[in-house]
C-alpha cells in the first residue's frame, strides 16, 4: 500500500474524523467563549485552527493526488 492510499484510508475513518472536528471545534469555542481581554488567547486558538485546515487540507491533495494523475493520463 503506497503513502496516496495510506492517508485517503485515514481520511476516511470515522474516528479520524471525529478527532479532527472535536479538535477543530475546541479552538473555535476557546476563541467565541474567551474573555474580552484575551486576545493573545484567541490569536493562538485562531492560529491553530488555520492549521488544522491546512494540515487536512494538504492530506486531502496527497491523498487525491494519484486520482488526479490518472485521470489526466486518460486525457493524453
Amino acid at each position: 500500500m503506497d503513502k496516496q492510499q495510506i492517508i485517503k484510508n485515514i481520511l476516511m475513518t470515522p474516528e479520524f474524523q471525529e478527532v479532527i472536528k472535536e479538535i477543530r471545534e475546541n479552538q473555535l469555542n476557546r476563541i467565541i467563549y474567551s474573555n474580552e481581554d484575551e486576545a493573545n488567547e484567541r490569536e493562538k486558538a485562531y492560529v491553530r485552527v488555520k492549521t488544522i485546515d491546512e494540515l487536512m487540507s494538504t492530506l486531502e491533495s496527497i491523498s487525491k493526488n494519484g486520482e488526479i494523475k490518472s485521470k489526466a493520463w486518460k486525457i493524453l
